[in-house]
């Protein structure tokens, strides 16, 4: 299967890494010397105390190629959709497109496209980027991948790896999928921004964990699907297996580039507001990660 993914980023990357050892895969990079090292280095996979493996991928920039694919992964962040909105229009609307981004303020994005098939996906692995085509797998998970619009056919068509460490679950409500993932950004991703550590010590730290369970609460008030204690514990399961990593979120602090907090706490606070809910711990952490951002870039 020929496998398009816009961005090259730590997610572009991983995706490109492992779909790469089964599939016809093209990274769309924004720079060509990106792509340049990618297509005659390929991409270079680390897995914990596994080692490196490097997967011949091919990479372009721009739209070069990129009607020619079976499916589109679009791993950028949420607030660089807008910048891709010429691109994925021009883009035949019978080739699927799958979106990979925090939050759910892109939905809306995705309603404005005239493809047929539309996915959404939701990640669970910890990644970083090393380097242009280095990419560290530092937490194993699974892809939760839904329909959001056409008839796809998620079982036979899209694209899966061959190394068990990469597994992909698919499921019938794109609601659940990405409200699930959303609650584990809004309390993961703030919190070790404000509190300038790994994803481990909200749990490790009885103090931090209380404001774990406080932002809980007040989000699942909001959100209130499934089971809540199985969905408290699934957050805390998340932080212990991915104890030792550092978060998205704080990584773009650390890096001084721009966080998602708009699309993930700011998308929850608008929610509360047509619902006439008031989420003072959830907002607290709004205007500090927004301070600290503003602080640092």
């Amino acid at each position: 299967m020929r496998v398009g993914i816009i961005g090259g980023g730590s997610i572009g990357l991983l995706f490109g890494a492992y779909l790469g050892q089964s599939h016809e895969v093209t990274v769309f990079t924004r720079r060509e010397e990106q792509a340049q090292k990618i297509r005659d280095m390929g991409i270079s996979l680390f897995f914990q105390e596994a080692g490196e493996k490097v997967i011949e991928t091919d990479a372009a920039i721009g739209e070069s190629g990129i009607s020619d694919q079976d499916i589109l992964i679009i791993a950028v962040k949420q607030y660089d959709l807008s910048h891709l909105m010429s691109l994925l229009s021009s883009i035949p609307k019978e080739i699927p497109l799958c979106f990979i981004q925090n939050g759910m303020g892109h939905l809306e994005f995705l309603n404005t496209l005239p493809q047929e098939e539309i996915l959404v996906a939701a990640v669970e692995h910890g990644a970083k980027r090393l380097d242009d085509r280095t990419v560290s797998h530092n937490g194993a998970g699974q892809t939760n991948v839904s329909v959001y619009k056409g008839n796809y056919d998620m079982e036979e068509r899209f694209p899966k790896s061959s190394d068990p460490r990469f597994p992909v679950c698919f499921h019938d409500d794109y609601r659940t999928t990405l409200i699930n993932k959303l609650m584990a950004n809004a309390l993961i991703n703030p919190l070790t921004v404000i509190f300038q550590v790994k994803n481990g010590r909200l749990v490790d730290n009885p103090y931090y964990y209380e404001l774990l369970k406080l932002m809980f609460e007040e989000i699942y008030s909001i959100f209130p699907l499934g089971n809540k204690e199985e969905l408290f514990n699934s957050i805390v399961g998340i932080c212990k297996n991915t104890k030792q990593n550092t978060s998205s979120m704080l990584k773009d602090i650390q890096e001084g580039r721009k966080t998602e907090i708009d699309a993930i706490l700011g998308y929850i606070l608008k929610i509360a507001e047509k619902k006439g809910a008031k989420l003072k711990a959830v907002q607290m952490a709004y205007v500090m990660v927004k301070g600290i951002e503003q602080e640092r870039r």
